[in-house]
C-alpha cells in the first residue's frame, strides 16, 4: 500500500489564504509574506511540517533597519497559517508570540504645524494639470488634504464619501460605517461647508461616472495610492518631529486629536466627556484608541492622565458624563442621527466643529 504524500506547503497556503480571504479579510502584506515562507518552506523542507525553527530561520532571513521588529512582524504573520497547518499535520508547531520579542511598537506620529498645513495647501493648489481629463486635479487635493486637517477622517473614508454624505443645509457630513467605525454625522466649520460646496460645483461641471465626492483621472473614483504618491511629492521637504522619516496623511489625525487634547487638558472644566465625545467624533471603538493620541505631548499626558483617573474614581458618585459645556458644544441639527449609539442618552450625538483650523482653499492655478 502506498504511502499517501502530504500537501505541499504551497497548497496549504493557497487552501488557507482562500479561506481567510472568503470570510473578508483582504490579507495583502500577510498574504504575500505566507506565500513567501511557503516557497522557502517548499525549497530547504519539502513535505515536512512546520517548525518554530523553520518559521524563525524564515523570518530572520531579511536584514534590514529595525531588523528586529520587523523579523517578529514576520513571524507573528505566520501563527493563523500554523495552526491552519495543524489541522492536517498534527506534527505542527505554532511560533510563540515572544520568540523573538513584540512585533509592534507604536512610533510618535508627526505633529503638523499650522504653517506646514498652510503650505501642503498652497503646494496642493499649484499642482499642474498633468492630463486633460483630470482637470479638477488642484483643487480635488487642496479640498481633500484641507477636509482631513479640519476634521481628522481617515483618507479612506474621504475617498468613500458620495455627494449626498455632504448636507450643505445642515453644515455636516456623514461618514458612512466602516470596518473599525460606526456610521458618524460630522458638525464642519463654515469655511469647510463653503470649501465643499465650491468642490460640488465646480465637480458638477465636468463629466463624471461615479457618485464619489472626490473624483480622479476621466471622472473616475480617486485613487488610495494616487493620493498618497502625490502627498509625498508635496511633502518631502517638510522636517518631521516624530518617528517616521516622512510625514503622512494620516499624521493630520494625530495632529487634530492632540492639539485639541492639550488644549483641552488645561482648562479647568471637567475633561472627560470632552475626551469620550472626541472618540465617537474620531470614529473609534474604545476609549483607549483616542486617549494614545495625547501621548506625544508628556505634559498634557500627565495632566490629562490625572483628571480623568480623578474623574473615573468619582464617577460613581455622579452623572458619569457631565452636562457638556455649551461654549465647547453647540445642539443638533433638527435630523437626528439614530444610527449612532445612544449611550443612555448621556452624550449628544453632535459634535461642534472642533478643529481650531479655519481654510479657505486657493483657487487653483490656470
Amino acid at each position: 500500500m502506498m504511502k499517501k504524500t502530504s500537501p505541499t506547503m504551497r497548497t496549504l497556503a493557497r487552501r488557507y489564504l482562500a479561506h481567510r480571504r472568503k470570510l473578508g479579510y483582504s490579507l495583502r502584506i500577510e498574504g504575500r509574506q505566507i506565500e513567501d515562507f511557503a516557497r522557502y518552506a517548499d525549497r530547504v523542507a519539502a513535505h515536512k511540517p512546520m517548525t518554530a525553527a523553520l518559521a524563525l530561520q524564515w523570518a530572520t532571513l531579511p536584514q534590514t533597519p529595525n531588523h528586529r521588529l520587523y523579523h517578529a512582524k514576520r513571524l507573528e504573520s505566520l501563527r493563523g497559517f500554523a495552526r491552519y497547518c495543524s489541522i492536517f499535520e498534527p506534527a505542527t508547531e505554532v511560533p510563540s508570540t515572544r520568540m523573538i520579542g513584540p512585533a509592534h511598537r507604536r512610533r510618535a506620529p508627526h505633529i503638523y504645524s499650522p504653517k506646514q498645513i498652510r503650505l501642503l495647501l498652497h503646494r496642493a493648489a499649484t499642482l499642474p494639470v498633468v492630463f486633460l481629463s483630470d482637470p479638477l486635479r488642484p483643487l480635488t487635493y487642496v479640498t481633500l488634504i484641507g477636509l482631513i486637517a479640519c476634521t481628522a477622517i481617515r483618507l479612506g473614508e474621504a475617498l468613500r464619501l458620495t455627494i449626498g454624505d455632504f448636507d450643505e443645509a445642515a453644515g455636516t457630513l456623514r461618514v458612512p460605517r466602516s470596518k473599525f467605525s460606526p456610521e458618524r454625522l460630522l458638525p464642519l466649520h463654515s469655511s469647510t461647508v463653503r470649501a465643499l460646496r465650491k468642490y460640488r460645483l465646480a465637480r458638477m461641471r465636468h463629466p463624471s461616472f461615479t457618485d464619489l465626492l472626490f473624483v480622479g483621472r476621466n471622472g473616475g473614483p480617486l485613487n488610495q495610492h494616487t493620493v498618497h504618491s502625490v502627498f509625498r511629492a508635496i511633502s518631502g521637504d517638510l522636517v518631521v518631529n516624530g518617528d517616521r522619516v516622512r510625514p503622512r496623511i494620516h499624521d493630520f489625525r494625530h495632529t487634530f486629536a492632540t492639539r485639541l487634547i492639550a488644549k483641552w487638558s488645561q482648562q479647568r472644566s471637567p475633561l472627560a466627556h470632552h475626551l469620550l465625545l472626541l472618540c465617537r467624533y474620531l470614529g473609534h471603538q474604545a476609549f483607549e484608541q483616542t486617549f494614545w493620541y495625547v501621548s506625544s505631548d508628556a505634559k498634557a499626558f500627565n495632566r490629562t492622565s490625572q483628571q480623568f483617573n480623578s474623574y473615573c474614581h468619582s464617577a460613581h458618585d455622579r452623572d458619569p458624563v457631565p452636562v457638556p459645556n455649551p461654549t465647547v458644544f453647540r445642539s443638533s441639527p433638527n435630523q437626528p442621527a439614530q444610527r449612532q449609539p445612544p449611550n443612555g442618552h448621556r452624550l449628544p450625538r453632535y459634535l461642534p466643529a472642533l478643529a481650531s483650523l479655519s481654510w479657505r482653499p486657493p483657487a487653483p492655478s490656470d
